[in-house]
């Protein structure tokens, strides 16, 4: 077979480090000429890749299937594949015969699509559950006080409450998710200015104390760090984020617990925390909980149902959006938890 690796060009082209690369081989399925970073795919020194065959380098039955089809057709093959390990990625392979024989691979990292279009379907997936229930009770409730058949005023003004609850679970869900992609997608601003950890907190306390006091539940303010500190941080979407934080707080406490609110500051951060005895996360959960639609279980849920708040819909959205505007911060958010004794949640943003 000919050597196009002889050119300058397509040496370069085999030692290019990016999203592509490319690896030459010969009509029995062995590599020729293959760069570093496909080397590194392999997880093999470069210099032992030459006559070794595409399975025995990549172990990859997809790859070698592509390869195999344009060897015996003689025609371009396309297909796809999971390479590399501990983490795989994914590749779109184009097998493009040469006229000498043998042939080029061509393999493009196509991960971030993948991954892209999985949260896409999932996403659609989720928001059509998160709406069914909802539209099913409402329409159900609706019929039966359209047909007449109850006539009993009080029952028709409790259908009439159900309905209200109903739309407005469908109108939080909405709004979260229209303020969730704004978020993900950069068009929210920040307008960051320093703010005053210590009202902060104090203006959350007094926010939060109605529906605590609904709850039978005492909120209170942790002790403050002995060196005083200003946040970096927008007040508005920090005040949001925090007050998803302390609904949460209360929402899964039991009555006559407590929710604490607190913050501490270290060189170059400022943690706001708010921690609560109520019934905690499953130590299985809470690598996930602040993942999009991510619901813990039918306890939580059923402690949630509970509340007949304004705020007590939920779908699952609140905390990846306390997670999105932390990271907007240029900071993180996190938890700690014990299952049937309380959880803190925080978040922390940077220090002025």
């Amino acid at each position: 077979m000919s050597d196009p690796s002889a050119g300058a060009a397509f040496e370069a082209l085999l030692d290019h480090r990016g999203r592509d690369l490319l690896l030459l081989v010969d009509d029995n399925l062995r590599i020729v000429r293959a760069g570093t970073e496909a080397a590194e795919l392999t997880g093999r020194p470069r210099v032992t890749l030459p006559g070794m065959s595409l399975i025995a380098a990549f172990g990859s039955g997809p790859l070698d299937a592509v390869a195999r089809r344009c060897a015996s057709s003689r025609e371009p093959q396309t297909g796809e594949a999971e390479l590399g390990e501990p983490a795989p990625r994914t590749y779109v392979i184009d097998a493009i015969p040469l006229a000498g024989g043998g042939m080029v691979l061509a393999l493009r990292d196509v991960s971030a699509q993948r991954r892209a279009e999985r949260a896409r379907r999932d996403l659609l997936a989720n928001v059509s559950h998160e709406l069914r229930t909802p539209l099913t009770s409402v329409r159900l409730l609706a019929e039966s006080i359209a047909s007449g058949s109850i006539e009993d005023g009080p029952t028709v003004r409790d259908f009439a409450s159900q309905i209200e609850r109903e739309t407005d679970r469908l109108a939080t869900l909405v709004d979260e998710l229209l303020d969730l992609g704004r978020i993900e997608s950069g068009e929210t601003r920040l307008a960051l200015e320093e703010v005053d950890p210590a009202a902060v907190v104090a203006t959350l306390v007094e926010r939060i104390r109605p529906m605590a006091d609904r709850r039978d539940i005492t909120v209170g303010m942790l002790p403050e760090p002995a060196t005083p500190a200003r946040a970096m941080a927008d007040a508005a979407r920090l005040e949001q984020a925090l007050l998803n934080l302390a609904h949460n707080a209360v929402k899964f406490s039991r009555p006559g617990g407590e929710v604490r609110i607190g913050w501490s500051v270290t060189d170059s951060r400022v943690r706001f925390s708010v921690a609560d005895d109520g019934i905690g996360v499953p130590l299985a959960h809470q690598a996930r909980i602040f993942e999009r639609f991510y619901k813990v279980d039918r306890s939580r849920a059923r402690a949630e149902a509970d509340d007949v708040g304004p705020d007590s819909p939920s779908a699952g959205l609140g905390l990846a959006i306390v997670r999105h505007i932390a990271e907007a911060h240029g900071g993180s958010a996190g938890a700690s938890s014990v299952e049937g004794v309380g959880s803190t949640f925080w978040i922390e943003v940077q220090r002025a």
